[in-house]
Formats: structure tokens, sequence, C-alpha cells
């Protein structure tokens, strides 16, 4: 239901957007642009693992999940290069799976699944180079970095009652990303990978099984996202 009306609103701006690009074709340049987007994002997890005691679990495993954004910037531009600071909200997806120990066996129960759903505001910094600069036509390339704080986290089991993480966690990354410019409308596809790596211990979960306390995940992630937005 709200995977269906994410998709008529996204329709509904794509056409827009469309509508505001026909009616200003004029060629100008600007030294400040600002402009917003929005657009969707997936989370990979790159390095992954599952500790108990530090016994390293079997099938640990992660799955991608698609989150959504809102993003606000300026651009102050120095001819072909420019500086683009950014702040951004984002919503992230993620689930997380592996198997404990049987006591006494050698067997390990079924795998169950750790969802993880969050909710952060990013501040970034890039910093690009336009290789077409022919306005109302551009394409550029840039580098940054962003400082991520997340703000709340949704846990959820099917073993356990759901738990709300309100506690702010900040993490940072590097970010690689390539824009497009047709007059107004603006176009972002963006790689991001964090820094430090991630550990969560599943004693922060209330009301999960004591069979579960004691659990710890490591891991390092990255963020693959694509959005659509206008830059005046």
């Amino acid at each position: 239901m709200l995977n269906s009306a994410l998709f008529r609103f996204i329709i509904t701006f794509f056409v827009c957007l469309i509508g505001l690009t026909e009616n200003n074709m004029q060629a100008q340049s600007h030294k400040i642009n600002w402009g917003v987007r929005l657009g969707l994002n997936a989370v990979s997890i790159t390095s992954y693992k599952a500790f108990q005691t530090d016994e390293v679990l079997t099938n640990s495993s992660f799955t991608n999940e698609n989150g959504y954004l809102i993003n606000g910037f300026a651009r102050f531009n120095f001819n072909r290069i420019f500086l683009q600071p950014e702040l951004s909200w984002n919503n992230y997806h993620r689930i997380c799976s592996f198997s404990l120990p049987i006591e006494n066996n050698s067997d390990y129960y079924p795998s169950v699944d750790l969802k993880i759903h969050s909710q952060a505001i990013n501040t970034n910094l890039l910093i690009g180079y336009n290789i077409v600069h022919d306005y109302p036509f551009l394409f550029g390339v840039y580098a940054g970095a962003s400082a991520i704080g997340t703000y709340r986290t949704d846990y959820s089991m099917d073993i356990a009652e759901p738990f709300l993480k309100k506690d702010l966690l900040l993490n940072y990354s590097g970010i690689l990303g390539v824009s497009i410019n047709i007059s107004k409308l603006y176009f972002d596809l963006r790689y991001e990978a964090t820094v430090p790596i991630n550990y969560l211990n599943l004693n922060d979960i209330p009301s999960i099984p004591n069979n579960y306390q004691n659990v710890l995940i490591k891991r390092t992630e990255s963020f693959l996202s694509f959005s659509v937005g206008v830059m005046f």
C-alpha cells in the first residue's frame, strides 16, 4: 500500500518536473544554485558476521531492501568546478539473518531474520567537476563525505516483540557519484561506503529471548541511491 502510494507520488512528481523543464529552457548560468530531489536508496552489507561469545554463527547473511530519501542542496559554481553542501533525510531498510547452535548438539536452530528499519539525517559535502558544461545540459562527476546521524531504529524478529531505539548514532561515509542536468531537471546517481565498522549487540533489544542475548553483529555497509529533482 505504501509502495503504491509512493509510486503514484513519484510519477506525479516526474510530470510536474517535465512541465517545469519545458517552460524553462532559457540558457543561463548561475554562480549559486539550489535544489531539491526525491529518490530511492538500497543498503548493501559489504562484510557481515554474527558472533555469540566469540563464536562465528552459521547461516549469517543479509538481504538488501529499498528505502527512500529527500534531499535539499546548494551548489556553488566556479566555472566547471562546483561545491555542493547537502542536507537529507533517509529511510533505510535491512534484514540480517543468522542461526544459533543447539546446546550439547552439533546442529543449529533454523535461521532467524532481524529486520532493521532506521531513519537518519545526513549532512553531505561534495566537490565536483562538470565534464559537459553547455547549459542547459550539464554532466558532472563528484566525490565527498557524509555524516550520518541515525535518530530512530526499529528492530523486529518473529520470536520477539518489536523494539524502538531513539538513541543518536553517528556514522560516516565516503561518496562517489554522477549528476545530469537538463535545464532545471536534475538526476543523481551515487554510491556511498561507510568508514567505521558497525556493531549491533542484541542485548540492546528488550524482551529478546535469553538464548539470543550476547549475539553481536559486525558489519560494514554501502548505499546505492538514485534520485530526481529540480535545480534552480
